[in-house]
């Protein structure tokens, strides 16, 4: 995830906000416990609106502490695939445009296979407080259901689906 405002944008100086590369290399990582239940996420934050550098979160994540965090995007077990919907984040504070109409699930995630889903909003700091201005966030998220998490699944992966929910946010 990437966050920023309106002033870390640097769009009237010459700085310019650190930008994300699209995929990174995996740390080594293993799943104990039931797959269907926990996930291996890799999270490269740089959140400029916290003037914070860039950070990496690695490690297996239950469903419900995924979900609690990352209302956005969801996992269902569909037997042996998983079910991956992207739900409207924050609705009340969204200022960009959101498609109205998004199947549950997205689409369904075999063994081996990869995706990759991005999007991206502006979105209201406030929705009653005195502080109406605005953020920006983008969001990819890569995917694979594989019994091996190792470091290039993605730098030489093909994704069977690319999303892009990308939308003009200036």
């Amino acid at each position: 995830m990437h966050r920023w405002t309106k002033a870390s944008r640097g769009a009237d100086r010459s700085d310019r906000r650190p930008l994300l590369e699209p995929v990174y290399p995996l740390p080594e990582m293993a799943i104990e416990g039931n797959p269907q239940q926990v996930a291996l996420v890799h999270e490269v934050i740089a959140d400029c609106w916290a003037d914070e550098p860039v950070a990496v979160r690695s490690g297996p994540v239950t469903h419900e502490a995924w979900t609690q965090g990352h209302a956005s995007l969801d996992w269902r077990p569909r037997g042996k695939a998983m079910g991956i919907s992207l739900n409207a984040p924050s609705r009340w504070r969204l200022q960009t445009k959101w498609p109205a109409w998004l199947p549950s699930p997205l689409f369904v995630l075999e063994p081996e296979e990869t995706a990759r889903i991005e999007w991206n909003g502006r979105f209201r700091y406030s929705l009653f407080g005195s502080n109406r201005s605005s953020y920006f966030e983008q969001h990819i998220y890569w995917l694979a259901l594989t019994d091996a998490a190792h470091p290039r699944l993605f730098l030489d992966a093909e994704p069977r689906k690319n999303l892009d929910y990308t939308t003009h946010i200036y």
